[in-house]
């Protein structure tokens, strides 16, 4: 088992970097809704029958062992340190890059294929030992099942929400309302609705450096009121985050407005909180006394 395991993973690892070497990032546009909520739905129902009807199979045991967690999780924490050890940077600033790493998507890594399968190979064991789980007696099972399925919601929020996540930044003038966006990409965008500055407040240090700065914007009529690090709310996935304005000018003209998209937030949120009620049941039931064989 140990050695069909250990070479299954380096085939998938293999593959990963192959995928990325010839067709580059990972294409998270392609996979939007309605597509992605229909292969989520069939991945959740794949590990479901394969659990109930095939439990026994070389292949569901194969991702309920223990080795399948060190690969699943080494993958996993690998990629989160390549995230820390290399500049994220956009696609601009990517195109100019060259050389091994930049082949391999270490400057976007979390769109890159080789995080892509690792996250996707760690939510495939996670589901399937929280399924286990779910199905053995024990009156501490919950626990184990509230903080286990809130970690798997919380990263399936985010790897399925990729496909629908966009960052835009919008510059919003005085003179006149707007709702020409640009991507990350630089691509132009219009918005269904139409911003404009009505006031700006900066204030300033006793050396005349900026302090702190915020902006009253119209929203199609809306008030609606920006700080740095304060986002507006705009709807139940759209967030609103003052960036940056004119400082060429005593009264600012114009304030650049970034708008953060993600549809799957709140469903990320709930997997959080899935696991503080999982923390504690942890801490009012104390240490599990009877010891079980986890496989």
């Amino acid at each position: 088992m140990n050695l069909k395991t250990n070479l299954l993973f380096i085939l998938l690892l293999l593959l990963s970097v192959a995928a990325q070497c010839v067709f580059g990032n990972f294409p998270f546009t392609f996979f939007s809704f309605p597509l992605d909520v229909l292969l989520a739905l069939l991945w959740i129902g794949g590990m479901w029958y394969a659990y109930k009807e095939k439990r026994s199979s070389e292949a569901v045991r194969l991702w309920l062992s223990p080795q399948c967690t060190y690969w699943t999780l080494g993958w996993f924490l690998a990629g989160c340190l390549v995230v820390g050890l290399f500049p994220q940077l956009s696609a601009q600033e990517i195109a100019e890059k060259s050389g091994v790493f930049s082949r391999l998507g270490c400057y976007h890594f979390t769109s890159s294929w080789i995080f892509v399968t690792s996250l996707f190979v760690l939510l495939t064991h996670l589901g399937m030992i929280t399924l286990r789980r779910c199905f053995l007696p024990g009156r501490n099972r919950w626990r184990f099942v509230l903080n286990h399925a809130g970690l798997w919601l919380a990263l399936f929020a985010g790897f399925i929400g990729s496909a629908e996540e966009q960052t835009l930044r919008i510059p919003v003038f005085r003179t006149s309302p707007t709702n020409e966006a640009f991507t990350e990409q630089g691509a132009k965008v219009y918005l269904p609705q139409k911003l404009q500055l009505t006031d700006f407040t900066v204030e300033h240090y006793p050396n005349g450096a900026p302090r702190h700065f915020f902006a009253e914007v119209t929203i199609d009529g809306k008030q609606a009121h920006l700080e740095v690090n304060h986002p507006y709310a705009a709807n139940w996935m759209d967030d609103y985050y003052l960036t940056s304005y004119d400082v060429r000018s005593p009264e600012p003209q114009y304030c650049v407005v970034q708008i953060v998209r993600e549809p799957l937030k709140y469903l990320m949120w709930l997997g959080i909180v899935m696991m503080l009620c999982g923390s504690c049941l942890l801490f009012l039931a104390g240490p599990n006394r009877q010891r079980r064989a986890s496989y």
